[in-house]
């Protein structure tokens, strides 16, 4: 019985010394070796693309901003996930929740944490009584791409093409600019390109998406941003119930909205709600320097989305009442 002690009193000892002098450096989660002394535990990001990005993908840009972070706390991952907005808003209602969450309007986002802990005091539709509860990480805008080369072509359309999304409201930046057009055709955004591109019509009503896609097409086009209105803004909150991953998740909602991390937007073709992000250009950069006079609530609901998309269509034909209604449904930064 004593030899017995012995041996586990012995082997007791050795894996103390194993974990202090080895284990300490080789604990690892995923894979990535981390010290327990200051682990402090894994972010998790649900990212939801609620409109079309520039280039690339926003979620990468994500992970690639997540290692930037990590660098500098170390302990701390961030990991990222992509989500649609169903099974986002399907896994809250049923109380499981991610750290920090990346989305645009027309998501019911859960669980808002005020975020204090930040670079700006820029609101762009992420305030709520006085409070932040969504940053802008990154925003599109609307504009009007002509063709220059456009003739008359047989068999083309004299209608405005519209690119719009199932959370995206062209038509409102279209009349909030002081536009109106009694013929145009919604299209979803990749068939409007398509029958842009085909010379099918002279105007395309898109965003930055089209623009980064006729550059890479070598097309040459004319483009109008429109500053009436914007509600392409992909924002970050916090929903952390956690308090220390919370106060990390606010650490990294300042990074993502500072300057040294705004000033790579150029790398998805995209722009900042608080810096000029340079562009080569002349289109991208001019997109970047106009800001709309209205934006959409970050906390707008989808049914609220298609309430305005519906009046939107009358509007846009100059019917003032149906303006004077979308006016009132959406808030001004």
């Amino acid at each position: 019985m004593k030899i017995l002690r012995v041996i586990a009193a012995l082997t007791v000892l050795a894996a103390a010394v194993f974990t202090g002098l080895i284990g300490k450096n080789k604990i690892a989660d995923n894979g990535v070796s981390v010290s327990p002394t200051e682990y402090k535990g894994i972010l998790t990001l649900w990212h939801i693309d609620t409109f079309e990005g520039g280039v690339g993908s926003r979620k990468q840009f994500l992970l690639s901003v997540s290692r930037e972070f990590e660098k500098s706390h170390e302990g701390v991952l961030v990991m990222a996930m992509d989500y649609t907005a169903e099974n986002a808003e399907k896994a809250m209602a049923e109380g499981k929740f991610p750290d920090l969450i990346s989305y645009g309007a027309g998501v019911k986002v859960k669980n808002l944490q005020p975020i204090t802990e930040r670079h700006t005091e820029s609101v762009s539709g992420g305030g709520y009584n006085g409070e932040i509860y969504a940053l802008c990480w990154c925003r599109g805008g609307y504009c009007v791409i002509e063709n220059p080369e456009y003739k008359d072509a047989k068999n083309a359309v004299q209608t405005l093409i519209v690119s719009q999304g199932e959370y995206t409201n062209p038509l409102v930046a279209y009349s909030m600019s002081k536009k109106t057009e009694q013929n145009f055709e919604i299209l979803s955004p990749l068939n409007a390109y398509i029958k842009f591109t085909a010379g099918k019509s002279k105007c395309l009503l898109g965003t930055q998406r089209d623009i980064n896609r006729l550059i890479l097409r070598g097309m040459d086009f004319i483009a109008r941003p429109l500053n009436g209105y914007n509600d392409l803004f992909q924002y970050i909150s916090v929903v952390s119930t956690d308090r220390l991953k919370a106060a990390y998740a606010q650490k990294f909602a300042a990074f993502l909205t500072s300057d040294s991390v705004q000033r790579q937007l150029h790398r998805i073709g995209m722009f900042s709600c608080y810096l000029n992000v340079e562009y080569d250009s002349p289109d991208m950069s001019l997109m970047q320097k106009t800001n709309a006079e209205t934006v959409l609530s970050a906390f707008s609901s989808k049914e609220l989305i298609e309430e305005i998309q519906a009046a939107a269509t009358l509007a846009a034909k100059g019917d003032i009442n149906e303006l004077s209604k979308i006016k009132k449904l959406i808030a001004t930064p």
